[in-house]
């Protein structure tokens, strides 16, 4: 028990560090689900279908063209790799071509289709704009918060992000009120996510020293083109492995069933908000040469984490019946019963994400990338089967099935590495107990 209350003892500037981060982080992830909440009460199915196309079409373009570099921008920054200079040159070239890429595609596919590229939706030029104000805003945001987060300043993008959120959310609430009227939510929903980019761009440039490009070495190109790779692949199939069903829901369906999906999908991703946060500054904590975590303390973070999912699961239950019977227009009920089939294969897969985290901190990257390889097999499968025959509720069954044979598989690969057990990652021990007073004493009154 000593030795790890030493651990922890050594690692709590750099876990408190960590906390306030995961507070902020949290805080902007509730916002902005509360604002994907009125969003899509206050556009109706359809349309929030619609809008969730557009999400998902354009998360997969930002993956194919980032080529995986996002995350070796925090690996080699936050291990000090790189000099700075170097590290913002990339993320800006890398960024600019992504952007430049964007434009060509939405050219091409608009001239030789007559519809837009993210919304499939016949050509009008506010739907072009606003396509474009949004895919913009998203590669600015990735890409700024991806430098703050290798100079270890999560905490301050985090809390721009939850401040401009929770504005954006006061608007909406007075759209929902009716006390403003002229408002497209669509065309506001792309605004927002511009701003947000914005507002990290800026935390960045003021909190940070005045840069000037500077070229990578060959030596440095060549290490982050070699993580990049790698990562790429492995969100590629990953991002399919996760919105395969978005797909085949609206092909089979259509915008309404998506929309209504879509819905239930993101009180099922509550469940990872906590420990995507977490996974997201696992990789910066662990390659800080100042102060790295340790691996006794990640299997601790891991298993109060996953205890505490549980009771997450519960409150997203509670939390979604509220809204689904007296909140959201009827036609979201038919939703219900998907989320509860989903739930369980969402609470084990909380311990896939803290996991992979840890592989790819440690550069173990083969692991992540045949985990998601065998996630998708799997759900692809799943998904061809299940959707065309039960709909929505076939879908949720068939991420469920997925995640918990893809859990399965990080579990027995972290006990080959780390020499833990699997209980060590689920039930409590009451060593914990010292760790957790330790973290958070008792104030005397």
């Amino acid at each position: 028990m000593s030795q790890i209350y030493i651990l922890f003892a050594q690692n709590l500037e750099l876990l408190k560090s960590l906390v306030r981060a995961v507070i902020y982080r949290l805080s902007y992830q509730l916002c902005f689900f509360v604002v994907g909440l009125f969003l899509a009460a206050i556009a109706g199915a359809q349309s929030f279908g619609v809008i969730s196309l557009m999400i998902v079409n354009a998360a997969a373009f930002i993956i194919i063209t980032d080529f995986g570099t996002g995350a070796a921008l925090v690996w080699h920054r936050a291990g000090n790799e790189m000099r700075q200079e170097r590290i913002f040159s990339f993320a800006a070239g890398s960024g600019l071509v992504q952007l430049l890429l964007f434009l060509l595609a939405e050219l091409v596919v608009v001239k030789i289709s007559g519809r837009t590229l993210l919304t499939r939706q016949i050509f009008d030029r506010s739907y072009f704009t606003a396509e474009i104000l949004y895919f913009t805003g998203l590669i600015i945001t990735e890409r700024y918060t991806s430098l703050l987060y290798g100079t270890h300043k999560a905490v301050l993008a985090n809390k721009a992000l939850s401040i401009v959120t929770a504005d954006f959310l006061v608007v909406l609430i007075l759209l929902y009120a009716k006390i403003i009227t002229v408002t497209d939510p669509f065309i506001f929903f792309c605004w927002m996510i511009f701003v947000l980019g914005l507002s990290v761009a800026v935390i960045f440039h003021t909190t940070v020293n005045k840069l000037s490009f500077e070229k990578p070495r060959d030596m440095e190109l060549k290490s982050l083109l070699g993580f990049s790779a790698i990562v790429f692949f492995t969100n590629i199939i990953q991002f399919f492995a996760y919105r395969l069903d978005f797909w085949l829901v609206d092909f089979f369906y259509g915008h309404t069933q998506l929309g209504i999906y879509a819905q239930a999908n993101r009180f099922a991703q509550l469940v990872w908000v906590l420990p995507t946060i977490i996974a997201s500054l696992l990789t910066p904590a662990i390659r800080n040469n100042d102060d790295p975590l340790t691996d006794r303390i990640f299997v601790v973070l891991a298993r109060v984490l996953n205890l505490a999912t549980i009771f997450i699961v519960f409150g997203v239950m509670a939390f979604a019946f509220f809204f689904y019977f007296r909140f959201f227009p009827k036609e979201y009920l038919t939703g219900l019963a998907a989320l509860l089939i989903m739930l369980p294969g969402y609470f084990l897969f909380t311990t896939t994400t803290l996991l992979a985290a840890w592989f790819s901190a440690r550069r173990f990257l083969s692991i992540n990338l045949i985990g998601s390889s065998l996630c998708f097999v799997i759900i692809l499968t799943a998904d061809l089967i299940l959707i065309p025959a039960y709909s929505l509720k076939g879908a949720a069954l068939a991420n469920t099935l997925a995640y918990s044979i893809t859990t399965l598989y990080f579990i027995l690969q972290i006990k080959r590495h780390l020499s833990t057990k699997m209980k060590d990652l689920f039930l409590w021990d009451k060593k914990d107990i010292p760790v957790l007073r330790h973290f958070f004493p008792h104030e005397p009154r």
